[in-house]
């Protein structure tokens, strides 16, 4: 399966290309005051506001750094068993894809319950990177924020 490849502080993640729309350029977005940190605000994209997080701030508490590789990873976020909305994922070195084998992943052996998100590790090819599972990327109140209908 493709995979394309983030940073997210120091560290790399995995996310599985099946569940993206779209990798769009760093882009000013509107701040939406009063929202958790990790919300880093709207942007229009083809005519619909669509909401975008920054994983650095959800993750490491710092926002992601402005650099030329610094994307907006447009994803299908799932809203229930037939539905999805598009959901703006704010992350760093996004620079590559990688084909990567089911058995190529393992389970990490430790468990996060704050980071429900972090699925299995992968080591293959010189690479080593974190499966980033993001139907359990949002904190409830902030899914139940940004997307009411969900709740």
């Amino acid at each position: 399966m493709l995979y394309l490849l983030l940073r997210m502080g120091t560290e790399r993640y995995a996310l599985e290309a099946r569940r993206i729309v779209e990798v769009v350029p760093l882009v000013t977005l509107k701040p939406l005051p009063h929202t958790p940190a990790c919300v880093a605000g709207l942007f229009d994209y083809r005519g619909t506001w669509v909401p975008v997080i920054d994983l650095c701030q959800l993750t490491h508490g710092q926002d992601c750094a402005a650099h030329l590789t610094t994307r907006i990873v447009l994803v299908k976020y799932p809203a229930g068993a037939a539905h999805t909305h598009i959901l703006g994922l704010l992350a760093e070195q996004v620079t590559e894809t990688v084909k990567f084998k089911d058995a190529d992943f393992q389970c990490a052996g430790l468990q996060v319950p704050e980071a429900p998100y972090l699925g299995q590790l992968v080591k293959a090819d010189h690479i080593t990177a974190q499966h980033l599972e993001i139907e359990h990327l949002l904190p409830d109140a902030v899914r139940q924020n940004l997307f009411p209908e969900c709740a």
